[in-house]
Parts: structure tokens; sequence; C-alpha cells
């Protein structure tokens, strides 16, 4: 932990430039994500689109063990989640549609990161942080992974 805190205390020695390159990846990957699921539509069949061409194919875990796999539905969550209709993002995948909001939120925090030109407005504590990640991947993703192995979180 104490190297960690090195770690970002001598990240705040550099010049003002070098500081705001976190928080402009931040911003442009909290933007690119949901840009990405605004683009890719959703379609017939449970598929996902773009442009007109169907993304993926069926899911290779599914087709050798016969379960969903943890992530099946996490795309069409996304899709819906931007589309504005909550349920049906949090039905395809929990934890899915925690995981964009939190890159929407990371991207947030680096767009008023950029525009106060304070890299480090907003900090969230480490521990914080990863308890939140530990969270999350106990949680909405192996829990109701394992939930749906037992038919009680199942796919739309």
């Amino acid at each position: 932990m104490e190297r960690i805190e090195v770690f970002l205390g001598r990240i705040y020695e550099l010049p003002l430039q070098h500081r705001l390159l976190q928080p402009a990846l931040m911003a442009l990957l909290g933007a690119s994500a949901v840009l990405a699921a605004l683009i890719v539509q959703p379609g017939p069949g449970e598929w996902s689109y773009l442009f007109g061409r169907q993304l993926g194919g069926p899911c290779g875990f599914q087709e050798v063990s016969g379960l969903a796999c943890p992530s099946c539905g996490m795309t069409r969550s996304w899709l819906w989640l931007v589309r504005g209709d909550v349920w049906k993002a949090f039905t395809y995948n929990a934890a899915g549609a925690l995981l964009l909001i939190g890159i929407a939120i990371t991207g947030l925090l680096g767009a008023i990161r950029l525009a106060t030109r304070d890299p480090a407005k907003f900090r969230i504590p480490f521990k914080l942080l990863s308890t939140v990640v530990i969270v999350w991947m106990v949680g909405p993703y192996l829990a109701l992974w394992i939930a749906r192995m037992f038919g009680l979180y199942p796919l739309p």
C-alpha cells in the first residue's frame, strides 16, 4: 500500500500537462464506451447490430457447458442502459449495467479534472476504489452468475 502512495506522490510532481494525461484518458474512455453503446443497436433474435451487421456469434462457453457465461447479456445491458431502459439493462446483466455506469462516472471525473485543470479533483481513495471493484466482482458479477447457473436469474 505504501508503494502505491509513493507512486501517486511522484505523479503529482510531474508538470501539469503530463498530469492531465490521465484525466484525458479517463474522459476518452467514458465517452468511447457510451458512444459505442449508442452506435451498436439491439436487434431481432437478441443479437446486437452495427450498421446492420450482426455482431458476434453464439457464446462458446454456453455451447460447451450448456450454461450462460458470467458475461452473457453484458453487451445488451449496455445497449439498453444508454437507451434509458434501466430495468431491461439490469435484467440482461446487472454487472454489465453497473460496469457501464462506473465507466461513465470515470469519464465524467476525467472531464471535470480536465476542465478545472486539477488532476486530483474528486480523488477517490485507493482503498475505497479497490473495495468497490471487489464488491462488484463478488456481488453482481459472480453471485448473479452462480444464481443464473441454478436458474434463479435467467436471461430474458
